[in-house]
C-alpha cells in the first residue's frame, strides 16, 4: 500500500521505521522539554512535509466541478423522495461546496432544495437562510412560485408577519407568466394556508433529558471546580497532584460532578449523536449548513460549537483517521490562537500550578496545560509517532483552515507543540463518556459514545482498589465513593487494571506500558500475599472452608502434595478436592448439555451432584461454584421450584460477592435475579423474608444509583419491584 492511501497508524509505522533508521526517532526524543523545536524538526522536513501534505489531501478531497455538484444534488433529489432528510441535507451540502463559483444556477438549485429538506425538519430559521442565498444566486424565474411559497410557510411559522406580507407581494409578481390553470391552483394553496392559523411555535429548544440533578456531597468546591467541598488537592515531589478527604465520606456520596473541557464524539455515533453534547438526536435537529454532515440537538449546541467547528468543517474523515489526538487538537482549536500565544508569552502562568499556586478553574487554559503528560518517559517511537500525528494536525490546520491566519511560522510551531502536550495528555487523562443501553427487557450495558477531558477527575491517582466509581449523565461525569473514606485519606480511581479482575504482573504490565508509572498500590506492593486471582480459584480447606492457594498458581496431581490455608495456616492436601472437582466438570457439562435440550429434570439430576461435589471441593468465591449453582437455580425457577431455586442462588451470590465486590455492578445483578425469586416466596413466608427482601432491594438500587445513576433502567425496575412489595404486604 503506497503512503498516499494507507490509513494514519500504517503511515505512522511506516514513518517511524525509517526514522529509527535515519536517527530522526532519537533525535525527537533527545530534543526534551521543547515540543515546539520537535515540530519544527519535523516540518522542515522536505521530504516528510511532501508524503503529509498528499496524504491530507487525499483525505480532504476538496474539488469543485459541475458534475459532482449535479450528481450530489440528484442524489439528495432521490433521498428526499424517500423521505430521508438527513441524509438528503447531507447530499444537498456536498453539491454546495462541490459546484464551482461561475455556476449560480445549480448552486441555487442545491441551497433551494436544501431549503425543502429543513423545511421538512422544522428548520424554519435555516430554511430562509438557505432560500436567501439561492434567491441572490440567480435561482430559476420559473420555479420562483415555489420557494417563495415555502418561505412564507416558514415565514408564518415564525411568526414574522411583516416579512410575510412583503414576500406576498413578491409571490404574486412570480405568477405573472404561469398559466391560468397553474396560477389559480397556486393561489387556491395560499389561501388555504392564510386561514390555517400556525403561527409562531412554542417549542423549547435543547430539553433536558434527565430530571434529576446530581450535586456534589456538601456542595461544589469554589477553588476545586466540579468537585465537592469535601475534596482537596495535594501535591508532592513523588504524587504530583492528588486529591485527599478533608472530612470523612460514606460510601455512595457524590464527589465530583464534572462538565467536559472537550470530547470528541466517536465515528460510529456521528449522525446519531450531538456532535457537541453527545445528547441523542431528536427527530428537530440542527446540521452543519457548510458540510451537512455534523448534527446537533439544538441551535444552541450549533452555535456553542463554532470555536472549533468553524476550523474542523469538513475534515471529519481526516480528523476521524487520528483518533484520540483529534481530541487534542480540538482542545487547542476551542481555546483560539490569540488565547494560546497570550498564556505562552504569560511566563508566571506557565510557571504557576493550578490548585498549587491558585484556584482550580476548569475553563482556565492554565487547567489544561498543567495535567500530567509524561511525554519524557514515554519510549522515542511512542513519542516520535505522537509528535508526527501533531506536525501533521498543525500542517492540516495551516493548509485547510484559517486558524493561523494571522500567525507567524514560529507561532505555528508553537501551537504545534501545544497539541503534542495535549495528545500526550489523552493517554493518561482522557474518559470514555458511556451511556446505559438496554440489550433487552432484563439486562444493559455500558456503550462508549465519546472521549472526553475532565481536569478535575483527572487529578485522582490510580489505584488496583479503587475509592471511587465513575457514571454519566449525558456528558457530565458523576463520580461517587463505593467505600467509606476517612479524613486525611487519598481518594483514588481505577485507570483499568483492578485487583479484582487481573492478575499483579499484568496490572503492573499495562499501567507502566500506557501510563509510564510503576503501581504503588496495597494489592501490587503486598507480594508477600497471594494474588488475589489465585485465591479466588483455589480449593477449599477441608478443615475450615478456607482457601488453599498454591504459591506456584498451578495444582500437581500428585496425592500428596501440601498447601497452606490462609485461613487456619494449616498444611493441608488438595488430592481429594481435585478429584471432586474434575468429576464436576464432567457433571457440568453434561448438566448444561441437558438444560440445553430442555432436558430440565436431567439438568437438575447432573447439576445437584455437581454443586454438592463443588462445595466440598472449591473455595466459596470460585466463580466455578457460582457458575454451577446459577444454572441449577435457572432450572428450579424453570420448574416453578423457588425454594430450591433460593438456595442455589444464595451459594452464586456469596461467588459473586467474593469475586468482584460488595459495590460491583456484578452483585447488583445478581441481588436483583435473587430479589426476583424472594418475591415469589415474599407472600407464602414469614416476616424475616420479607424483610431480607427490602433490604436485598435496597442494595441493590443503591449499586445501580452509584454505578449508572438513578435515571437507569435497573434502578427504576427495582423501584417498581419494592412499590409492588409495599403494595403487596400491605393487602
Amino acid at each position: 500500500m503506497s503512503r498516499e492511501l494507507s490509513n494514519w497508524q500504517e503511515l505512522l509505522d511506516s514513518f517511524t521505521e525509517t526514522g529509527v533508521r535515519q536517527g530522526k526517532v532519537s533525535k525527537i526524543h533527545q530534543t526534551r522539554s521543547n515540543n515546539a523545536e520537535r515540530i519544527k524538526i519535523l516540518l522542515e522536513d522536505e521530504e516528510l512535509r511532501v508524503v503529509l501534505l498528499k496524504w491530507m489531501n487525499h483525505q480532504v478531497k476538496r474539488q469543485r466541478s459541475l458534475e459532482a455538484a449535479k450528481c450530489f444534488r440528484e442524489t439528495g433529489n432521490r433521498q428526499f423522495s424517500l423521505k430521508d432528510y438527513t441524509a438528503c441535507i447531507e447530499m444537498y451540502s456536498q453539491s454546495i461546496l462541490s459546484c464551482p463559483v461561475e455556476n449560480e444556477v445549480e448552486l441555487s438549485l442545491a441551497l433551494a432544495n436544501r431549503s425543502a429538506a429543513l423545511f421538512q425538519l422544522d428548520l424554519f430559521e435555516d430554511c430562509l437562510q438557505d432560500i436567501r442565498v439561492a434567491l441572490m444566486k440567480n435561482y430559476p424565474s420559473h420555479l420562483l412560485p415555489k420557494i417563495l411559497t415555502r418561505k412564507i410557510k416558514s415565514l408564518r411559522k415564525l411568526g414574522l408577519m411583516e416579512d410575510c406580507q412583503t414576500t406576498l407581494a413578491e409571490l404574486e409578481a412570480s405568477l405573472m407568466h404561469l398559466q391560468v390553470s397553474e396560477k389559480n391552483k397556486i393561489k387556491s394553496d395560499i389561501k388555504v394556508m392564510l386561514m390555517d392559523d400556525q403561527g409562531n411555535e412554542n417549542t423549547q429548544d435543547r430539553d433536558s433529558e434527565f430530571d434529576d440533578r446530581i450535586i456534589p456531597f456538601c456542595g461544589e468546591n469554589l477553588s476545586f471546580k466540579g468537585a465537592s467541598t469535601a475534596l482537596d488537592i495535594r501535591h508532592s515531589v513523588e504524587k504530583s497532584r492528588y486529591v485527599v478527604a478533608n472530612r470523612d465520606i460514606m460510601a455512595g456520596e457524590t464527589l465530583f460532578v464534572e462538565q467536559p473541557n472537550a470530547l470528541v464524539v466517536l465515528p460510529d455515533f456521528q449522525t446519531t449523536r450531538c456532535h457537541h453534547c453527545t445528547r441523542e438526536l431528536p427527530l428537530k435537529r440542527y446540521p452543519c449548513l457548510s458540510c451537512g454532515k455534523i448534527w446537533f440537538c439544538s441551535n444552541a449546541c450549533r452555535q456553542e460549537s463554532s470555536c472549533y467547528h468553524s476550523f474542523e468543517c469538513g475534515l471529519d474523515s481526516v480528523l476521524n483517521s487520528v483518533g484520540i489526538a483529534h481530541l487534542g487538537a480540538r482542545i487547542v482549536v476551542s481555546y483560539g490562537l490569540e488565547t494560546l500565544l497570550a498564556f505562552l508569552k504569560d511566563t508566571e502562568k506557565v510557571k504557576k500550578i493550578s490548585g498549587i499556586d491558585s484556584s482550580y478553574d476548569t475553563k482556565s487554559y492554565q487547567v489544561m496545560f498543567h495535567l500530567v503528560s509524561h511525554t519524557e518517559r514515554m519510549a522515542p517511537d511512542e513519542l516520535y509517532q505522537y509528535a508526527l500525528t501533531a506536525a501533521f494536525l498543525t500542517l492540516l490546520l495551516e493548509q485547510h483552515t484559517k486558524f493561523f491566519q494571522l500567525a507567524s511560522q514560529e507561532d505555528r510551531y508553537l501551537v504545534g507543540g501545544l497539541i503534542l502536550v495535549h495528545i500526550c495528555q489523552m493517554v493518561s487523562n482522557a474518559h470514555a463518556i458511556t451511556e446505559i443501553c438496554a440489550l433487552d427487557e432484563n439486562s444493559e450495558r455500558q456503550e462508549r459514545i465519546a472521549t472526553a477531558i475532565y481536569p478535575s477527575a483527572s487529578l485522582m491517582n490510580h489505584s488496583c482498589d479503587p475509592t471511587v466509581i465513575n457514571s454519566f449523565q449525558g456528558n457530565t461525569l458523576i463520580v461517587r465513593a463505593i467505600r467509606d473514606v476517612r479524613k486525611g485519606d487519598e481518594v483514588f480511581n481505577c485507570y483499568g487494571p483492578h485487583y479484582r479482575r487481573m492478575r499483579r504482573t499484568e496490572r503492573l504490565e499495562m499501567l507502566e506500558s500506557q501510563y509510564s508509572f510503576v503501581c504503588t498500590c496495597e494489592h501490587c506492593c503486598d507480594t508477600n500475599t497471594e494474588d488475589f486471582q489465585d485465591v479466588i480459584y483455589s480449593f477449599a480447606c477441608p478443615s475450615c472452608n478456607g482457601s488453599l492457594v498454591n504459591p506456584s498458581g498451578s495444582y500437581s496431581p500428585a496425592q500428596f502434595q501440601m498447601t497452606l490455608c490462609r485461613s487456619c495456616k494449616t498444611q493441608q492436601s488438595y488430592f481429594t478436592q481435585l478429584q471432586a472437582d474434575l468429576e464436576a466438570v464432567s457433571l457440568d457439562a453434561r448438566g448444561t448439555e441437558a438444560m440445553d435440550q430442555g432436558d430440565i429434570m436431567e439438568a437438575i439430576k447432573l447439576l445437584t451432584k455437581c454443586v454438592q461435589l463443588r462445595k466440598r471441593a472449591l473455595f466459596k468465591g470460585h466463580p466455578d461454584l457460582g457458575k454451577s449453582a446459577d444454572k441449577l437455580a435457572q432450572c428450579y425457577a424453570f420448574i416453578g421450584n423457588y425454594e430450591e431455586c433460593e438456595k442455589m442462588l444464595r451459594i452464586s451470590l456469596i461467588a459473586v460477592e467474593e469475586r468482584y465486590g460488595r459495590y460491583s455492578i456484578e452483585m447488583a445483578n445478581e441481588l436483583q435475579k435473587f430479589t426476583d425469586v424472594l418475591m415469589e416466596l415474599a407472600s407464602s413466608r414469614n416476616q424475616d423474608l420479607r424483610d431480607e427482601l427490602v433490604r436485598h432491594l435496597e442494595e441493590a438500587m443503591f449499586i445501580y444509583r452509584i454505578h449508572y445513576g438513578a435515571w437507569s433502567h435497573s434502578y427504576k425496575e427495582l423501584q417498581r419491584k419494592k412499590i409492588h412489595l409495599t403494595t403487596l404486604l400491605m393487602k
